[in-house]
């Protein structure tokens, strides 16, 4: 029960992020990735179980992205998120 609150805790959390972040929606994975850049790495959290979950979506959105720099940054973000 505390993973199943965690993961869905997770993801509401991430999708507050997600819209923070990619609040323009013609934003490319190209500009996300220089804006994501220039911020720097993702700050820690403390809870080990969400900067695991942290670190893996920022992997797998630099390897999309990487890959489909034109790609919509927010489709992207979903597809991630859904794997």
């Amino acid at each position: 029960m505390k993973t199943l609150f965690s993961v869905a805790f997770a993801s509401i959390l991430f999708a507050g992020v997600a819209n923070a972040q990619l609040s323009d929606p013609n934003l490319n994975c190209e500009q996300y990735m220089k804006m994501a850049a220039d911020m720097g790495p993702t700050p820690k959290t403390g809870d080990a179980t969400m900067d695991k979950m942290t670190a893996e979506i920022d992997t797998k959105m630099a390897a999309f992205c990487k890959g489909n720099p034109k790609a919509n940054a927010a489709d992207a973000l979903a597809k991630i998120m859904l794997q």
